[in-house]
């Protein structure tokens, strides 16, 4: 382990919100085909090659009725199920992920797409959109896929990390979409064409407002994963961070 992460895990979280506060501040910003952004150097470089060193094993549950997707969530008391010499790590990751300075810096960046939420809410401001974050780690494997989709009304943003060892695995990045009249013309499409794909490069992520049909049709947050076809070596290992409507604050 580094020196970085060897600190206290007060001072260790401290430095890491700080780090992801400056990560999404300098984030490339972008309103088509919806609002996001997409940042680099999420974590400091040290504490994140001793990170992808130390993936839990244990906790996991299956996303998918084949398996190919695994997920371990890392909020609340779910954090006791990582493996005990790596719980302080992914303590800190969790309390980073859910820290106030993290959900603030994705507000200013996102204010954008925060006021179509809110006007489609119905609610006065983007003040007025309580979050929770609720951080998972995923792991996935051989076969996985996600079709194109807007995510579900209770997510308000859906962030990110892909956690890579090295670039091999960049063109398993999640892929962005719009309708359009050459997405209708493509058998099995939805109606969609995909814009781009967010490279899956280490320690690189994005984020989103989650933007249905009454929110804005032309701006509505459809994303999705081609199946991985072709054999990987390991896991495609990520951290999404969603924040969820705070149903114990309300509007």
């Amino acid at each position: 382990m580094s020196a970085l992460a060897k600190t206290e895990p007060s001072s260790l979280t401290r430095e890491l919100i700080a780090h992801a506060v400056a990560s999404i501040e300098a984030a490339d910003r972008f309103s088509l085909p919806f609002p996001h952004i997409f940042f680099r150097d999420f974590f400091p470089r040290d504490f994140y090659a001793d990170l992808i060193k130390s993936i839990p094993t244990e906790g996991y549950d299956p996303i998918t009725g084949d398996a190919t997707r695994m997920a371990l969530r890392l909020y609340g008391d779910n954090i006791g199920k990582v493996d005990a010499e790596l719980r302080d790590m992914w303590a800190a990751v969790s309390e980073t992920l859910t820290s106030s300075e993290v959900e603030s810096a994705i507000r200013r960046q996102l204010h954008e797409g925060l006021e179509i939420r809110a006007r489609g809410d119905k609610v006065k401001s983007v003040d007025d959109l309580r979050l929770v974050a609720k951080p998972v780690l995923y792991s996935d494997k051989d076969g996985y896929q996600i079709k194109p989709h807007p995510d579900a009304r209770k997510k308000v943003v859906t962030m990110q990390l892909y956690c890579p060892a090295d670039e091999s695995q960049r063109e398993l990045g999640t892929t962005l979409y719009q309708a359009s009249l050459k997405g209708l013309l493509n058998v099995g499409s939805y109606g969609l064409e995909p814009v781009k794909t967010l490279p899956f490069l280490p320690n690189v992520g994005y984020a989103f407002v989650v933007l249905k049909a009454y929110h804005s049709l032309m701006k509505m947050s459809w994303h999705g994963r081609p199946k991985i076809k072709t054999p990987i070596e390991r896991p495609r290992v990520s951290l999404l961070n969603t924040f969820y409507i705070n149903e114990n604050v309300g509007f």
